[in-house]
C-alpha cells in the first residue's frame, strides 16, 4: 500500500471533471472546498481520508466520516471506477483517520493518524449514476478497528434523526481534503490540508434543476463565497454543536464555482438512512412521473377571487401530498401551504404570477415537484348572473326558486325579497297638532319589503319562502347576487297577486220527516 502522504499528489483527484455531454454520458461528479479555512483534525475528528489504489499506484481520493470503530460512511461513487458504477475491490481501498494533512513526500500527518485497510463495503441498492445521481452512499468495513479517542483525534459522529432534513436557512459545516481551486492542471492539485467552510441549506425547490426527480434523497446547500471541490466527495456535511451529520458530499457544478448549490446525499431520508443502518431493501421515496398542474375556472389566466386548483401530477410509490402556493417572483412569498390543493388569490395578487409546489410523502421520504408558472393574476371583470326558475304560492305563502352563478367561480352572496304596497294613515304634521286643530288623517301608500332567507338546494340553486303576504296586492319578488370582487348581477324579478279563496257554499240542511 502506498503511504497516505502520497495520496493527493501522486495521481489525479478522485473526481475528474466531466459533464453529462461527455462520451460516457455521466453526470458531473465534481464536489469541491474553495475559499475555506485551514482546519485541524481535532476540530473534525470524525473526518477521514479515503483513497483507492489501482495497478500499484494511487488512483483517487475522497473524504468520509467515522460511524463507529469499524465502519466508515462515504459516497458510493468513491468506491467506483471513475464515471462508472463498476466498483473497486475492497483490498484496493484504504482509510486514514486522525490526519490534518496528507501531502506527497512530507510527513506532516500527526502521530495520531491511523491507517486501515478496507475489509468489505456495501453500496446502496438503489445507487445509480445514470440517468441521474441518486442514493450515492457506501458503508466501508475496516479490517481492524480504529482507536476512537481524543488523543488520537478520532471520533464517531452521530447521524441526523431520520426525517429531520435541515430546513432552508440552516447553517451547515463541511470539511475535506479536496481542491482549493476549481481550475484544472498540475498547479491546481489539492495541497492535502484539511479545510472547512460553512454553507446554508436551501430548499429542494430552489435546487430543483440539480436534484430533479430525486429530491427526497438529495439536499442542497450553498455559500456566496465558498464551496466544496474535487477530492471532498464522500465527506461529511454537519449541523449544530455537538455536530450531527446531515449529508454526504455528492456532486456540484463543473470547476467548483461559488454562489451556486452543492448537492449532498440526504442522511435524513429513510430511503438512505435505512440502508446505512443495515437494510438491503429500504423503503423507496416517491418520484414524480408528470408535473403538477394549476387549473383555473377562469381559463388560462387566473383571476382574483377565483379559486385555483393544484393537481399533483402522477407519482410512484403512492404518496400523500402537501400543497404550497407561492408567488413566482424574487420574493417567492408563500401564500398558502397545507393539505388543501385549492387557493383563492385576493385582489392584492393582481399582476403577480403564481406557482404550486407539491411535497409527496411516504415511508421513503419527502419529494418535491412544481407546476409551471401561471400568467399574472388579473382583476375580475365578469359579473355574476341570477335567474328565477319558479314561483309557487298557496294562500298567503310563496316559494321562490332561483339560480345564481359566476363565470369565474367567484364566491357569491345571494339575496331575495318580496315587495308590495300597503295602505296606512299618513302621519299628522306636528305643527297642526300644536295648534289644537283636529286634522283628518289622509291615506298614504308605502312599499313594504320583506327579506327572504335563501336555502341552498345544490351548488348554484336556491329556494326561499315567505308567508303572511297580503291578498289583492301586486307582489314583486326580486333576486340579487353579488360576487366577492364586488360585481353585481342584473336583478331578476317575478310578479304575482294573491287572491282570497272563494268561500265554500253552505250545504242546505235536509228537513227531517215527521
Amino acid at each position: 500500500m502506498a503511504s497516505s502522504q502520497q495520496a493527493l499528489a501522486a495521481a489525479p483527484s478522485r473526481d475528474a471533471a466531466f459533464d453529462s455531454s461527455s462520451s460516457n454520458g455521466a453526470p458531473p461528479l465534481v464536489p469541491y472546498i474553495i475559499n475555506g479555512q485551514e482546519a485541524s483534525i481535532s476540530q473534525f475528528p470524525w473526518q477521514v481520508f479515503v483513497l483507492t489504489e489501482e495497478g500499484g499506484g494511487i488512483f483517487g481520493s475522497c473524504g468520509g466520516s467515522i460511524l463507529n470503530a469499524t465502519h466508515i460512511l462515504t459516497a458510493a461513487h468513491c468506491v467506483d471506477h471513475e464515471g462508472t458504477a463498476s466498483p473497486y475491490e475492497a483490498k484496493e481501498i484504504f482509510v486514514e483517520a486522525g490526519a490534518s494533512e496528507v501531502v506527497l513526500g512530507v510527513s506532516v500527518s500527526p502521530s495520531t493518524a491511523q491507517e486501515r485497510a478496507v475489509k468489505s463495503f456495501r453500496t446502496d441498492p438503489y445507487y445509480s449514476v445514470l440517468p441521474e445521481i441518486k442514493d450515492d452512499v457506501a458503508v466501508l468495513e475496516l479490517s481492524e478497528p480504529l482507536e476512537l479517542s481524543a488523543g488520537r483525534n478520532a471520533q464517531a459522529i452521530s447521524l441526523v434523526p431520520s426525517g429531520a432534513t435541515p430546513t432552508p436557512g440552516t447553517t451547515l459545516s463541511i470539511s475535506g481534503y479536496g481542491k482549493e481551486e476549481g481550475a484544472e492542471g498540475e498547479q491546481h492539485k489539492p495541497n492535502g490540508k484539511l479545510y472547512s467552510t460553512t454553507l446554508t441549506a436551501i430548499s429542494s425547490d430552489a435546487c430543483r434543476e440539480l436534484v430533479a426527480t430525486n429530491s427526497a434523497v438529495l439536499l442542497c446547500a450553498q455559500s456566496a463565497s465558498s464551496s466544496t471541490c474535487k477530492g471532498d466527495s464522500g465527506g461529511p456535511l454537519t449541523e449544530g454543536s455537538p455536530a450531527v451529520q446531515v449529508g454526504i458530499v455528492d456532486f456540484g457544478a463543473k470547476e467548483c464555482p461559488v454562489g451556486v448549490p452543492d448537492v449532498f446525499t440526504n442522511l435524513a431520508a429513510p430511503e438512505v438512512r435505512d440502508f446505512i443502518e443495515g437494510s438491503e431493501s429500504p423503503p423507496v421515496a416517491a418520484r414524480p412521473t408528470s408535473p403538477p398542474v394549476i387549473k383555473s375556472i377562469a381559463g388560462t389566466m387566473p383571476v382574483d377571487f377565483s379559486p385555483l386548483t393544484c393537481e399533483p401530477g402522477t407519482w410512484s410509490e403512492s404518496p400523500s401530498f402537501t400543497y404550497t402556493f407561492q408567488e413566482e417572483n424574487t420574493s417567492a412569498q408563500v401564500l398558502q401551504s397545507g393539505p388543501s390543493n385549492v387557493f383563492t388569490p385576493p385582489s392584492a395578487l393582481v399582476g403577480v404570477p403564481l406557482v404550486c409546489v407539491v411535497q409527496a410523502s411516504n415511508p421513503g421520504g419527502v419529494s418535491t415537484s412544481r407546476s409551471a408558472t401561471t400568467l399574472a393574476v388579473a382583476a375580475d371583470t365578469a359579473a355574476p348572473s341570477a335567474k328565477i326558475t319558479a314561483l309557487k304560492c298557496r294562500l298567503q305563502t310563496c316559494t321562490l326558486s332561483f339560480t345564481a352563478s359566476d363565470p369565474n367561480g367567484v364566491a357569491l352572496s345571494e339575496q331575495a325579497s318580496a315587495a308590495y304596497s300597503v295602505t296606512t294613515k299618513c302621519p299628522v304634521k306636528k305643527e297642526k297638532k300644536k295648534r289644537g286643530k283636529k286634522v283628518k288623517q289622509s291615506v298614504c301608500h308605502k312599499t313594504l319589503t320583506v327579506p327572504m332567507s335563501p336555502a341552498t338546494l345544490s351548488p348554484g340553486s336556491f329556494r326561499a319562502t315567505v308567508s303572511r303576504l297580503p291578498y289583492g296586492e301586486t307582489i314583486t319578488f326580486i333576486v340579487d347576487a353579488s360576487n366577492a370582487a364586488g360585481l353585481q348581477a342584473q336583478p331578476a324579478s317575478a310578479v304575482t297577486t294573491l287572491h282570497k279563496p272563494k268561500p265554500k257554499p253552505k250545504r242546505k240542511s235536509k228537513k227531517k220527516r215527521k
